[in-house]
């Protein structure tokens, strides 16, 4: 059972991961799914989720735009099985329109730590 999380840790990018793929943005920048099985996470349900894994992506085509500046994870989602996760993951970071709908839901302005 996958368990999507968006909370705060969405906005910014923390790093931790394990990059599993990565491929350009046709405008630049890329869009890259990273595996965490670091950390236990617990789920709504009161069970473990021993994966974790999240969706990001840097916009920026220059690559000196990028320092000091944390690409946004889209999406994180916990789970117990790898595949399944991945899968999910996988299928958000080769669809060009559910990213940019991801960016679109992502807090702007001030409260926005980047």
């Amino acid at each position: 059972m996958l368990d999507q999380h968006q909370d705060a840790e969405r906005s910014g990018h923390e790093g931790g991961g394990t990059p599993l793929y990565r491929r350009p943005m046709p405008g630049g920048g890329y869009v890259q799914v990273e595996l965490d099985a670091s950390t236990p996470d617990v789920t709504p349900e009161g069970g473990s989720a021993a994966l974790r894994g999240r969706v990001v992506m840097e916009r920026r085509a220059d690559p000196g735009r990028r320092h000091g500046h944390r690409a946004p994870v889209v999406a994180e989602l916990a789970g117990d099985d790898r595949d399944v996760l991945m899968a999910d993951l996988f299928q958000l970071a080769r669809d060009n329109a559910a990213l940019a709908r991801s960016l679109l839901q992502l807090p702007t302005g001030p409260e926005r730590a980047d």
